[in-house]
């Protein structure tokens, strides 16, 4: 069972969540209603822009050995055990058991971490008994992983709980403000900067950062590499920590970030994001408190000087504008790195345009630098922003867009095609209210806290993302939590005759996501009054999609209780961070000479199959478009675009993409 541990994070980034899309379906010369389209563009192009996901490293492998001092620790020897857990387990407990080092108080052991990836940042932490310790910044320890796979690292040795002996040590910080000079966010003499952190409350002392002069840059962002000298330093005697009182112990896990002061009189201060590669699961920078020391270069943000491009960021928000009656008009704003995350930039419409849902902004963006960004509007009934992809909760760039500008001899300007808010398009939502069918089978039904469902005296229950009748859509809370509230009147289901099965028809306004995650939960006994989340571990739900609209209403195929079956899907919608990368966008055209053009973003491991009805007949697979094999097509924003020419006929042509389980 997962058991990380709790953290806090300064200035946590918003994050993100995904939906995953189905088997689309279309008729030659019309297009079905409850298409889906992909979700989550991964733009590209060869020459001019490439908006990326989530980069897969190579296998990765570190062998890593843990120590900890238990001298000052409330821990008895022979009968207490002392363990370490964290990235490089998934944070299964209590994780490691650590092996006592001779006689000596240390306990240690290695483990080859292939979860980390390679030249990343492993967080784990120790714990006696399943007890989690202290530490003296309050977060996860950390520490930065070779670049090699199979190398070995030999992490300092702390107390545990960072309760131990310690010294006062002296830092330097060194901070490079050369891109945020380069984008206007900085300007020297004016504004300043400081460093904040677990060793000074994650306040403003008062006391600066200084430019060194002596320290020169060669950055090679530039053709032929530009020299610069915008670092900054501080020096800064390490007194406290933070959950830990009192000087840090010897190997103290510490942590920090350099902030910006700026406006009138340094009145307002921009928090630097570091990239996730120099931060620890707090999102913030750390070291390990042990000598005095001088702290590699880092530049602001991790955004090295690079030149700067004109953007332009596009975002439809057809579906939402139609679906969100709580939709704020004009609150729609685009946020990022781009400047630190400090506000919000206004995306603007044109009511007279061909779509006047469509929104804007022009963003002053470094060019050979990753940049990842966030659309975001208000919705009056929660009185707060709707994220794309994310809320504020959890760092997690990787569900977040991102972009990445190619390096120019001269100032970029280009214009990124738009998407939709979440990737969902208008027909990505229900048109119309739609009565939905749910059933699930309960025979041999066990929850996941050993209780045996019994028919004779147990309710059922249906939780999901379509449980609040409303926009954007919730789960209602399980029963039996601290903040459990009264579950909700239409979502017990019911036996069928004296069978097994369970049925209940949720009627789903307009505006529902057509897929749709969700989980069961047992009352047993009828004791609360609501579903226990007794099924499967919160994140493992079932994801089935409503697949047509023609009849009015729609039957989901028969679940298995425990058993969370996923429906294959073809792209990343805002699904309860469900989704993976896929292929999509099928689109029909009107016949043409006999023909028909039939495109769609080309994907390995998915096909094309053809019908003349969606009610009976076999589909027939044509297994040479399974964009392995199929070539004939074009390069778009969005990757390859396959394409062929089908046979016009007579009657009517029915075009689905399959992918195999």
């Amino acid at each position: 069972m997962e058991q990380k541990p709790l953290i806090r994070s300064r200035r946590r980034l918003p994050t993100g969540g995904t939906l995953t899309t189905h088997a689309q379906i279309h008729r030659a010369g019309t297009l079905n209603s409850t298409t889906l389209r992909p979700v989550k563009y991964v733009l590209a192009t060869l020459l001019t822009l490439c908006v990326g996901a989530v980069v897969t490293a190579q296998a990765s492998s570190t062998i890593i050995t843990f120590s900890v001092d238990m001298a000052q620790a409330n821990f008895i020897p022979g009968t207490d055990s002392v363990y370490v857990f964290g990235t490089f387990n998934g944070w299964s407990g209590p994780g490691l058991q650590l092996v006592q080092q001779g006689s000596s108080t240390v306990y240690t052991n290695s483990y080859n971490d292939t979860r980390d990836a390679n030249g990343g940042v492993v967080d784990y932490r120790f714990n006696i008994n399943g007890n989690n310790e202290s530490t003296a910044c309050w977060d996860n320890r950390a520490a930065h992983l070779p670049s090699t796979s199979g190398a070995t690292l030999v992490l300092p040795t702390p107390y545990y709980g960072d309760v131990g002996p310690g010294v006062v040590i002296n830092v330097t910080f060194q901070v490079d403000m050369s891109e945020e000079i380069e984008l206007g966010h900085f300007i020297p003499g004016v504004n300043q900067v400081d460093v904040r952190g677990s060793f000074n409350g994650w306040g403003n002392t008062g006391a600066y950062l200084t430019n060194d002069p002596t320290i020169l840059v060669t950055n090679h962002n530039f053709p032929g590499g530009l020299v610069e000298s915008n670092v900054y330093t501080l020096t800064v005697p390490i007194t406290s920590g933070a959950q830990v009182p009192g000087v840090p112990a010897t190997n103290a896990m510490m942590e920090w970030k350099a902030v910006e002061d700026v406006g009138a009189g340094n009145s307002s201060s921009d928090w630097e994001s570091p990239g996730p590669a120099n931060a620890d699961d707090a999102n913030n920078r750390f070291w390990c408190n042990s000598t005095n020391q001088v702290l590699p270069i880092v530049s602001f943000g991790d955004l090295p000087y690079s030149p700067l491009a004109n953007v332009t960021l596009n975002l439809d928000m057809s579906g939402v504008i139609r679906y969100d009656t709580n939709y704020v008009p004009g609150s729609v704003s685009v946020w990022g790195t781009f400047n630190n995350w400090a506000s919000g930039i206004p995306m603007t419409n044109n009511p007279a345009s061909p779509n006047p849902n469509l929104f804007s902004a022009g963003v002053s963006m470094g060019e050979g630098a990753g940049i990842i960004y966030q659309f975001r509007y208000t919705n009056s009934a929660l009185n707060g922003w709707i994220y794309d992809y994310g809320n504020d909760e959890v760092y997690n760039d990787s569900a977040r867009r991102s972009l990445l500008l190619p390096i120019t001899a001269t100032r970029l300007n280009t214009n990124v095609p738009p998407v939709f808010f979440l990737d969902l398009a208008p027909n990505d939502y229900l048109p119309q209210a739609t009565p939905v069918l749910f059933s699930v089978d309960m025979n041999g039904a066990i929850g996941t806290d050993g209780h045996v469902f019994d028919p004779t005296s147990d309710a059922l229950y249906i939780n999901g993302m379509f449980a609040n009748f409303g926009y954007p859509q919730l789960w209602y809370t399980w029963a039996g939590t601290a903040n459990s509230q009264p579950t909700p009147p239409g979502y017990q289901m019911v036996e069928v005759g004296t069978t097994t099965v369970y049925t209940n028809t949720i009627i789903l306004p307009p505006g529902t996501v057509v897929a749709l995650s969700y989980q069961y939960g047992i009352d047993p006994a009828g004791a609360y009054g609501g579903p226990l989340e007794n099924e499967a571990a919160a994140g493992n739900n079932h994801v089935r999609v409503v697949r047509s609209t023609a009849s009015d209403s729609y039957t989901m195929p028969i679940d298995t209780f425990g058993f969370q079956y996923n429906e294959p899907f073809f792209s990343t919608g805002n699904i309860q961070g469900l989704g993976n990368l896929g292929g999509g966008n099928l689109s029909v055209g009107l016949p043409v000479a006999g023909k028909v053009a039939v495109q769609w973003l080309g994907r390995p491991g998915g096909h094309l199959q053809v019908n003349t009805s969606l009610a009976s007949g076999a589909w027939r697979d044509l297994t040479e478009t399974d964009g392995t094999n199929w070539t004939s097509g074009f390069a778009s924003t969005n990757g390859f675009v396959s394409q062929t020419n089908w046979p016009a006929g007579q009657g009517n042509s029915f075009f689905r993409l399959v992918k195999p389980n």
